[in-house]
């Protein structure tokens, strides 16, 4: 099986890419948004996953069709519900 790279969009001609797993490592310790296959999505800093994406965040805030329903300290996500992990573009603290 061939792995499959994601260009990081810099320059013409770069030839730094970036692999899935590349990205999840860079970004653990990081305000992400974990969206799960029911819509609600979770809004955190990661604290580690593994190779089922199974997760685990701190400072945990849930979102049901965009509005904060609980707050949790730390939380854990089975992998076999979660859609997609985004990088979160505001911190927690503007109210991402």
């Amino acid at each position: 099986m061939q792995k499959k790279k994601m260009s990081t969009g810099g320059e013409k001609g770069s030839t730094t890419t970036k692999t899935p797993a590349d990205f999840l490592k860079s970004i653990r310790g990081r305000p992400v948004v974990v969206k799960l296959n029911s819509g609600v999505d979770y809004r955190g800093i990661l604290a580690c996953l593994d190779g089922y994406m199974n997760i685990a965040m701190e400072q945990t805030e849930e979102y049901v069709n965009g509005q904060l329903k609980n707050k949790y300290g730390d939380a854990f996500i089975r992998g076999n519900n979660v859609l997609y992990i985004s990088t979160s573009k505001r911190t927690l603290a503007d109210g991402a």
